[in-house]
């Protein structure tokens, strides 16, 4: 069960970085201070298996604006 849990918060952070790839190509019309706020959100959706042992102490973070 907890491998399960784990398996759908997974494919939701995968689902939440490849909705902002976009974002880090070269031609994305961001400021670098925009491309900056969504690399280190990419970069904690990424380290959410890592942060959290219980996947429903799990807080997720804040997609930047654009």
């Amino acid at each position: 069960m907890h491998a399960m849990v784990w398996d759908s918060v997974r494919l939701k952070r995968d689902s939440l970085i490849s909705a902002t790839d976009w974002t880090q190509m070269p031609d994305a019309p961001l400021t670098p201070e925009k491309k900056a706020e969504f690399t280190a959100y990419r970069q904690a959706l990424r380290d959410i298996p890592q942060t959290y042992d219980n996947p429903d102490d799990i807080v997720w973070p804040t997609k930047p604006t654009i």
